[in-house]
């Protein structure tokens, strides 16, 4: 007899549940212990069953990674002060990302782990990933726009990436070992590589200066 048609939303519930397990058993044991047979056992399911929903391992992390991604993504668009100018909406992001790291660093370190075939074959992550920096780089491109940053958004925000990243990683590993904790640098980490993108004040004060020396010089 031919198994039955799933919806599309079984299909995704599925999926969903083996993702969770997933990624619980690579926090407790780690990648090498993450098998479907494993999988399986802990769900209560055939063995087998993990095949109709992912093709193989590589797969069904990838779903994890997606749905980390999406959640990061969720957690900015909620965290984000939009009445604030943007050094300031990026300083709250910052923290914001801070804790959710601290909140799911398992999921953190699988997110952007070494072991991971080439983004081009999952193209859902992928876009997931471009959508959760692309908020980031909307805010420096809105920080320009107002005036109260400089650079080119897509290059200031990789710069800030690449510094944030490394110390969030450090702490997802565990590395953080020489006398700082994940709270202590990332404040002045920010201040850093956020600081370097302002608009210096000598600059604005000029542009506020030329309307005032207009409007206070000698009438003809």
């Amino acid at each position: 007899m031919p198994r039955a048609m799933l919806s599309e939303q079984e299909l995704d519930q599925m999926r969903q549940r083996l993702a969770q397990a997933a990624l619980e058993l690579y926090a407790e044991q780690g990648y090498e212990a993450v098998s479907f047979r494993e999988l399986a056992q802990r769900l209560g399911i055939s063995h087998t069953l993990p095949y109709r929903y992912f093709d193989n391992k590589d797969a069904l992390f990838a779903q994890v990674r997606t749905g980390g991604f999406l959640r990061i993504r969720a957690m900015l668009e909620q965290k984000d002060p939009r009445h604030l100018d943007a050094p300031a909406r990026l300083f709250a992001l910052g923290q914001a990302t801070v804790d959710w790291v601290k909140a799911h660093a398992a999921a953190y370190r699988l997110m952007f782990s070494m072991q991971q075939p080439p983004l081009e074959q999952y193209p859902e992550l992928l876009r997931a990933r471009r959508e959760a920096f692309g908020y980031l780089v909307d805010v420096v491109r809105d920080g320009v726009r107002e005036g109260s940053m400089q650079g080119e958004p897509l290059t200031v925000m990789h710069l800030a990436w690449v510094s944030v990243h490394g110390l969030l990683t450090l702490h997802a590993a565990d590395q953080l070992v020489h006398g700082r904790t994940l709270d202590q640098l990332m404040q002045p980490l920010l201040q850093t590589v956020i600081g370097q993108q302002l608009r210096a004040p000598a600059t604005r004060s000029r542009a506020a200066a030329a309307p005032r020396s207009r409007r206070g010089g000698k009438q003809a």
